[in-house]
């Protein structure tokens, strides 16, 4: 055999090998253009009235992505649906009740998933034999959970500070979520209005002192959100958040119209 035939051969071994990826490519490229074209009415700014004048516009604020891809009025508390809140708060949270809700949400204001995140990033940086045995012990749960998976990539996000991870405040991810579960508590009628809104103001208030404005408020909710979900192809997840986030800082979105800096009531 001569050396043209071995370089055929050799090419085309290489495209059969190729050719899934390039596949699974081309499906991917299909399916973000087809989001894209669906994010701008699934992202569209609502308001009943206003942000301005309302003393919850902070906290709405903060929370305002959840309610944007819930198509709800982003100057209300309470969200639309009440059944499919309930719905979420069972299938997500493991929420049924009032105290189930006291509970996730102290678990929120206290620890959240920052604290999962130090403990991942003191293992990271410490290195040695722990560091290899949890990744090998993952490694093997890889191939069934789904869980150890997520897990591992994100220790190798770590290692390598993909998107200055070492670096990120997880506070924002923690203090969004804990005001949009009290919101939808609220709604489906596990926590009194008020005591929800007082909720949502405390976790206002960290966030204002934690931080320095929107654009670093949304960063850190972006980069938290990323570095918890973890899956190995996120392109249609970060297109989807990175549109959110446009939006929210849109002359119409409500980051623009809440001042940062404006004094949040206590209550």
């Amino acid at each position: 055999m001569d050396y043209a035939a071995l370089a055929v051969i050799a090419l085309l071994i290489a495209a059969s090998a190729c050719w899934p990826l390039l596949r699974s490519s081309g499906k991917r490229g299909k399916a973000l253009n087809a989001q894209a074209l669906q994010l701008p009415d699934h992202h569209r700014p609502r308001y009943r009235q206003s942000l301005a004048g309302n003393p919850l516009a902070f906290p709405l604020a903060m929370s305002s992505g959840y309610a944007l891809c819930r198509g709800a009025d982003l100057d209300e508390f309470l969200f639309p649906d009440a059944e499919e809140e309930r719905i979420i708060l069972a299938e997500s949270w493991g929420i049924f009740n009032e105290g189930d809700a006291v509970q996730e949400l102290w678990s929120l204001l206290s620890q959240g998933h920052r604290s999962g995140w130090q403990q991942s990033r003191k293992l990271v940086n410490a290195g040695g034999a722990a560091l290899a045995q949890q990744r090998k012990m993952l490694g093997s749960r890889a191939r069934t959970s789904a869980e150890a998976r997520e897990e591992l990539l994100s220790l190798r996000r770590l290692q390598r500070n993909e998107r200055s991870v070492q670096d990120l405040d997880f506070l924002a991810w923690d203090l969004s979520r804990a005001v949009m579960v009290s919101r939808s508590a609220a709604t489906c009628g596990f926590l009194d209005q008020r005591v929800a809104q007082d909720i949502a103001l405390q976790a206002a208030s960290y966030a204002q002192q934690t931080y320095g404005s929107w654009g670093e408020f949304a960063k850190a909710f972006d980069t938290a959100r990323w570095f918890w979900r973890a899956h190995q192809d996120s392109a249609l997840d970060d297109a989807h958040d990175a549109h959110r986030t446009q939006v929210l800082t849109s002359p119409e979105g409500p980051f623009v119209q809440v001042d940062f800096n404006a004094p949040v009531p206590t209550s």
